[in-house]
């Protein structure tokens, strides 16, 4: 049901706003380890299809939905906005936000080509994976991380 949904993406939040603070953890461990939960799930609904009953298939899309809300969804919010210096974040962070649309604009138009279910759980399963090898290898841990100290290197590197 969408209230049960909604619950379990509401627990990700909270989750989120308990883990991504703690330093031990931070932000790139919590996306980069629910990008890989989140494609473990689908591939396995994929893989799995045929003989997973609905009430599986809906136990893994509720835990999706935990990890997803748990990491990307909060931190796709929180490193843009903390990974840039002062003068150019409104700036970079908007070109972030404006790439995540164009992500979910050619996810939208390539699921709508995909004939069946089990297309969709292995492609949402392999982007995730892909996402996670991204986030490890491209994005900077920001926790604990000194606003001002990104600014004075920004600072010295324009120097």
């Amino acid at each position: 049901s969408a209230l049960l949904r909604r619950l379990v993406g509401r627990l990700g939040c909270l989750g989120a706003a308990l883990l991504v603070d703690d330093p031990s953890v931070g932000r790139l461990r919590v996306q980069a380890a629910c990008f890989l939960v989140t494609g473990c799930l689908f591939v396995l609904c994929g893989f799995s299809f045929g003989q997973l009953s609905s009430g599986w298939l809906v136990t893994f899309y509720l835990a999706s939905s935990f990890f997803g809300q748990l990491g990307p969804n909060a931190t796709t919010f929180l490193i843009p906005a903390e990974i840039f210096p002062t003068e150019m974040r409104t700036l970079c962070h908007g070109i972030c936000a404006a790439s995540g649309k164009v992500g979910a604009l050619v996810a939208a138009v390539l699921f709508n080509l995909l004939k069946r279910d089990v297309d969709l759980f292995l492609m949402c399963g392999y982007a995730s994976f892909l996402a996670c090898f991204i986030t490890i290898w491209t994005i900077p841990e920001t926790a604990g991380m000194d606003l001002l100290e990104t600014d004075r290197k920004w600072r010295m590197t324009l120097e």
